[in-house]
């Protein structure tokens, strides 16, 4: 194991982190793949924007899912392409990618225009660390 994905130094300050350790290792093997391109975007302290390069795929092909703080953003071809090519390099490879998401992480939007597909993310502070400012009685 690489030091970049051995936790086990901070098994013994990390208690409870285990899972979240566990996540960022399965993210390795979603990352070993470029495709498709994206960029993500910082719109404010709070929000970013995951813009994914998708022209040439339609709306209904494309599925965005979040579970258990994992995005994952997949696209499925159906049949085969009988076409000739004397040049083919645009891709069109079924895909799955995932991204870990904070804790205090949501999906605010999906739209896609113009073959990109824009995911808004906002960081969002649970109620129990919001600031209070208690009364006094």
């Amino acid at each position: 194991m690489s030091n970049l994905t051995s936790f086990d130094r901070y098994n013994a300050v990390g208690i409870g982190l285990e899972q979240m350790f566990n996540r960022l290792d399965a993210l390795q093997d979603s990352t070993a793949t470029n495709y498709p391109p994206y960029n993500i975007v910082v719109r404010d302290e709070n929000t970013h924007d995951l813009e994914i390069a998708l022209a040439g795929w339609s709306r209904e092909a494309i599925e965005v899912v979040t579970e258990r703080n994992v995005l994952t953003v997949s696209a499925r071809r159906g049949g085969d392409d009988k076409r000739q090519y004397t040049h083919k390099g645009i891709s069109t490879r079924s895909f799955a990618k995932n991204w870990q998401l904070g804790d205090d992480t949501v999906v605010d939007g999906v739209k896609y225009e113009d073959g990109m597909l824009i995911v808004t993310l906002k960081r969002v502070l649970p109620e129990a660390q919001q600031r209070k400012v208690l009364p006094i009685s």
